[in-house]
C-alpha cells in the first residue's frame, strides 16, 4: 500500500520569546525563606522553563533554579497545572549557558573491560 504524504513544520504561533528545548535535568527549586525541593526540569529556553515537582508553586512567586554546575537563577512562576510550573527567568539565560545545560554529559568509557583470550 503507498500513501501519498507531505511532511511540513508547524510554525510555532503560542506566543513564545524563544526555542524551547525539551530536556529531562534533574534540579531543585527553592522559594524564598522555603526549604529546596526536587524538581525534574522539562523544557527549558533562554526566557525560562517548565518543571515537574511534587510541592506546590504558587503563580507569581519568585523561585531560584538550581541544576548542576551553575549558580541558582532567580525565576517567577507564570503558571502552574498540577504538578507542573512554568517559570520566567527574571534576566534571560545566556545562550552558551542554554547550550551547556542540555549538552549531554559525557559518557566514561572504562578500558580494559573487553579482553581477548
Amino acid at each position: 500500500m503507498f500513501i501519498n504524504a507531505e511532511l511540513s513544520q508547524i510554525p510555532i504561533t503560542d506566543g513564545r520569546k524563544a526555542t524551547r528545548r525539551i530536556v529531562n535535568i534533574a534540579g531543585a527549586l527553592r522559594e524564598d525563606g522555603s526549604k529546596t525541593a526536587a524538581i525534574v526540569v522539562l523544557d527549558i529556553s533562554t526566557g525560562g522553563f517548565k518543571c515537574d515537582t511534587a510541592e506546590p508553586c504558587e503563580e507569581g512567586s519568585e523561585v531560584w533554579l538550581k541544576v548542576a554546575g551553575f549558580e541558582a537563577k532567580r525565576s517567577r512562576v507564570v503558571w502552574v497545572r498540577g504538578n507542573e510550573a512554568g517559570c520566567e527567568f527574571e534576566t534571560p539565560l545566556h545562550p552558551s549557558d542554554l547550550e551547556a545545560i542540555v549538552a549531554p554529559a559525557p559518557r566514561k568509557i572504562v578500558k580494559g573491560v573487553f579482553k581477548r583470550v
